[in-house]
């Protein structure tokens, strides 16, 4: 072994244990880099303004799939698209900036529908219901007299059919109009209330009227036979009955004080006293009273005076408009209530879409009344019984409709298929009736469709 040879040797023994040290240092190294996990994770979300999952909240149970309903932010969490905001500067949304009104209703979007309802074609009556975009229900008058006055309450059935309920289902009336003393007009709310029990499952919220006080501030000039006393007395003890029942807790625009809310012991008519001509009456009619239910406006564009000569010229006269949509309810406005409604009310003011017949299409306002507001234009609503519409010698339903050139003779309307199809609405002459108008089954769709005199809509 040459020299050179041994001296490598040794060399490569002399640098041996040194090699072993550095190979251990790096391993140990590395050992050391992995005790900090997710660093570079961290480092992105970061970076990407994200919080990183902690392996604590990782363990959390996930969510339950299929509830697509956000909970709102909580009181320590940012609403959404606000989480960058600096601290301490108000964050507004869009709608903050543009702020309503406040002494301008917010407009209500969505479908009106208005039903001329009869449970039959003989009772003499009349009864609207609306149905606003929010499904809150108003009625106007309501009926009945001829057979349906000695008849089980026909219109919560009817009611609820319209609402989609049940027999039994709870619902409520947002508004309830009468136009005048007749029984063949408030009679139907009448029966409600004087039998009224809590399960009854339903709720008048407001009763507006304005009816004189008869035989002290008023008598009609047509004699006794134009007031029904016995009829009249139900309403006044079923308006006090209700209220007893439920509670009184005032009428909306009515400024009536809490002390009035219960009735003194043996009083006879109070609550029918309290609320008559509370909202509506001349004062407030003469500057103008609308009142507004979800967006829908009842004008009440006229109310008795003094020197009306009978019930059916006491008639409280509505306007009722959503939209570019407007309905004329006459209730039973005679000659007299006509031409004095023109000397307080322009034409244009009280011509509308949908005009209501007064006094049932026949011995109403006269045909200058009905020229000056365009009634040919209009569609007519008729809440006439089949016995008065077809009898054309003994009643001036035919002279009314001479008037509108339309056929004069009963079997030719129907012949012509104008009665529920054009522009005349005939409550004694519609297509379906329901088979028994007290049970909510017999108000089907293809009733209700023939009894649904006009849907209006606003879409926004």
């Amino acid at each position: 072994m040459n020299m050179r040879r041994i001296l490598s040797l040794l060399l490569a023994a002399a640098l041996l244990p040194c090699l072993f040290v550095f190979l251990a240092s790096c391993a140990g190294g590395g050992a050391a880099e992995n005790k900090t996990p997710d660093l570079p994770q961290a480092q992105a979300a970061a970076e990407q303004n994200e919080t990183p999952v902690t392996p604590e909240e990782a363990e959390e149970e996930p969510e339950q799939a299929g509830d697509e309903t956000e909970p709102p932010p909580g009181p320590e969490e940012a609403a959404p698209g606000t989480e960058d905001a600096p601290s301490g500067e108000e964050v507004q949304t869009e709608a903050a900036d543009e702020p309503d009104e406040p002494d301008k209703p917010q407009e209500v979007f969505g479908t009106v529908e208005l039903y001329q309802l009869a449970p039959e074609s003989q009772s003499l009556m009349m009864s609207y219901v609306i149905v606003t975009p929010n499904k809150k229900i108003v009625v106007i008058d309501g009926g009945t007299d001829g057979v349906g006055q000695s008849s089980p309450s026909y219109l919560p059935s009817a009611i609820r059919a319209i609402l989609g309920l049940g027999q039994k289902d709870y619902f409520e009336v947002e508004a309830w109009f009468f136009t005048h003393m007749h029984n063949d007009h408030y009679y139907e709310l009448a029966k409600l209330l004087r039998r009224y029990k809590e399960s009854d499952n339903f709720k008048v919220n407001n009763i507006y009227f304005d009816f004189p006080d008869y035989g002290t501030e008023w008598t009609s000039k047509a004699g006794s036979g134009d007031f029904e006393k016995a009829n009249f007395d139900i309403l006044v003890k079923g308006v006090d009955h209700y209220y007893e029942t439920v509670g009184f807790s005032g009428i909306v625009g009515a400024d009536i004080p809490e002390d009035q809310w219960t009735a003194p012991e043996d009083s006879e008519g109070y609550f029918y006293h309290l609320i008559n001509g509370a909202v509506i009456n001349e004062e407030t009619v003469e500057k103008g009273l609308t009142l507004t239910v979800d967006g829908v406006d009842f004008h009440i564009l006229l109310t008795w005076e003094p020197e009306a000569s009978t019930i059916n010229n006491t008639s409280v006269i509505i306007k009722m408009e959503y939209a570019s949509n407007s309905v004329l309810f006459l209730g039973d406005c005679g000659e007299e209530e006509g031409r004095r409604l023109l000397k307080v009310r322009s034409a244009e003011e009280v011509k509308s879409d949908y005009i209501q017949m007064g006094h049932h299409g026949q011995g109403g306002p006269d045909q200058a009344f009905y020229d000056a507001i365009d009634a040919k234009e209009s569609i007519r609503l008729w809440p006439t019984p089949e016995w008065v519409w077809n009898n054309a010698q003994t009643y001036a339903i035919g002279k009314t409709r001479s008037w509108l050139d339309l056929p004069y003779e009963a079997d030719d309307f129907k012949k012509q298929k104008l009665f529920d199809t054009g522009r005349d609405f005939v409550a004694g002459c519609y297509q379906l009736y329901p088979k028994q108008g007290t049970k909510v089954e017999s108000w089907t769709e293809r009733v209700l469709s023939k009894q649904r005199v006009a849907v209006f809509e606003n879409p926004g």
